[in-house]
């Protein structure tokens, strides 16, 4: 089974959050060479965690030393499991860009969430994950099984025992 992940997603991975043990269960699965085949995400996502780990460190949320614990961690994680061909990372290239376009105007999005949707339809992954309920809604209307990690875990976790 491959999982694509959007941004709000992958933070919960490295920042404790609400929806953080639905992330937890999918890099262990991952990790154990379970159902889980691969996660995927666009390299757009990269650099949207970055930023929405350094808002929270800007906000007083967590501090600096939080901030640079779950970026490190971040970078870690990437690098081993890019390594290990259990995270595969989709280039922003002129097509995902163009398709994007139309999902812009289809669904009234921001550029960031269509980059996330088509990245995740030429990905052909079985699952999209995001916390952004319109996200998830659009993914739906697109025919991908998308799950919310903050609301879905017992939904994310009976697919990764099914497949």
């Amino acid at each position: 089974m491959r999982v694509y992940l959007d941004s709000s997603a992958i933070v919960k991975r490295y920042i404790k959050e609400i929806g953080s043990d639905s992330l937890d269960l999918l890099y262990h699965e991952l990790e154990n060479l379970s159902q889980v085949d691969a996660l995927v995400f666009s390299s757009w996502n990269l650099g949207e965690v970055y930023g929405a780990i350094d808002t929270k460190r800007q906000r007083g949320d967590i501090s600096e030393d939080a901030m640079y614990e779950a970026l490190t961690l971040l970078s870690q994680e990437t690098k081993k499991f890019v390594a290990m061909r259990k995270v595969r990372i989709i280039p922003l290239g002129a097509r995902i860009l163009t398709q994007s376009r139309d999902l812009i105007l289809k669904y009234h999005i921001y550029q960031a969430d269509a980059i996330q949707l088509e990245s995740a339809k030429q990905s052909r992954s079985g699952f999209f994950i995001s916390a952004d309920r319109k996200l998830v809604d659009c993914a739906k209307s697109e025919q991908l099984e998308a799950l919310n990690p903050e609301k879905d875990y017992s939904s994310i976790e009976e697919s990764i025992k099914s497949s």
